[in-house]
């Protein structure tokens, strides 16, 4: 075989390794193990230590499939590879949360964390990260990640959507479903630069006329709208601490007058802190309530509770 012929041949062929590499990186699509639950999670200030934590991840456990390693993709192509990985998972994400496959959902959140694109995701939460900088309110708020509307999209938290399940049966007794027709909205509403949350569930009827609430659904329904308001506090980049302030019932079809309006508070802040302290936990660090941010950007949220409960939230645009 003459020289030239060998040379053609040993360039073909490494051209062929090249492209099969790159073709395995770019159409590689993987899942998370239970194990890279705990090397891969965004590292929070302090691991949370109570068996909550480990009971909820054990609850579905992620199913395992080969997985491209991104310290195999050339340097150049970080960043593409990082956009393609980041906008294929939030499509399965979302799509996952529409059938509530627990386990594929903790599995995407798991990879998905990994291609967070916001350094600090507490940014211009009561300020936090502005170096001392003085810029406005309004501006300080709308550079704030966490800051505006933001609509549930699944949680594995059963009591965060409890009351809207109280609706009664065919037997006249509340029970664990939603009345068929109802539909429940869940979701909340965040100042940034206040830190404060008003999380709502909202309860209506298909095709409900809102001027006209007198109808057999309505009265079935426990209440209108139920509001929390809630107090954010930055403690880390990712980290915030919750504590719940005051909330508000709203139901239109209420016997008394005073209940249709029905407004109540809870405890103050100084009393989470002495129940965390009871747990033997520093509630600068870890407050009775909080959650770890592991993925946010202009469309989608992802965070992991104090109690190890998972939250996917989509910006509401409505």
């Amino acid at each position: 075989m003459k020289l030239s012929s060998c040379l053609t041949l040993t360039l073909k062929l490494a051209a062929a390794l090249i492209s099969v590499e790159y073709s395995h990186a770019f159409s590689s699509t993987s899942k998370s193990t239970s194990a890279f639950v705990s090397t891969h999670l965004p590292a929070s200030t302090s691991a949370p230590t109570s068996t909550s934590v480990l009971a909820a991840t054990a609850t579905a456990e992620p199913e395992t499939t080969e997985k491209t390693n991104p310290n195999n993709i050339p340097s150049f192509l970080n960043v593409p590879y990082a956009q393609f990985q980041r906008s294929t998972l939030k499509k399965q994400l979302i799509k996952a949360t529409e059938t509530k496959d627990e386990s594929k959902i903790l599995a995407i959140v798991n990879e998905l964390s990994q291609f967070n694109p916001t350094d600090v995701p507490t940014k211009g939460l009561m300020g936090y990260g502005n170096d001392g900088t003085t810029a406005s309110t309004s501006s300080s708020s709308n550079n704030a990640p966490l800051n505006g509307a933001w609509k549930l999209l699944y949680t594995n938290a059963k009591d965060a959507e409890a009351p809207a399940r109280t609706e009664k049966n065919s037997d006249e007794e509340f029970g664990d479903e939603v009345a068929t027709g109802v539909i429940v909205k869940t979701g909340q509403r965040i100042d940034a630069s206040k830190g404060e949350c008003i999380n709502y569930i909202q309860l209506s009827e298909e095709g409900e006329d809102d001027m006209n609430t007198d109808n057999s659904s309505s009265r079935k329904r426990p209440f209108d709208k139920l509001e929390i308001t809630i107090q954010m506090t930055p403690l880390s980049d990712k980290r915030v601490r919750l504590d719940f302030m005051k909330g508000k019932a709203l139901n239109q079809n209420a016997p008394l007058p005073f209940l249709k309006e029905f407004n109540f508070n809870f405890p103050p802040p100084g009393f989470s802190d002495l129940l965390a302290r009871f747990r033997g936990l520093d509630p600068s660090v870890q407050p009775q309530a909080y959650f770890d941010i592991l993925y946010i950007d202009n469309e989608i949220r992802a965070h992991r509770t104090g109690e190890g409960k998972i939250f996917v939230q989509m910006r509401d645009g409505k």
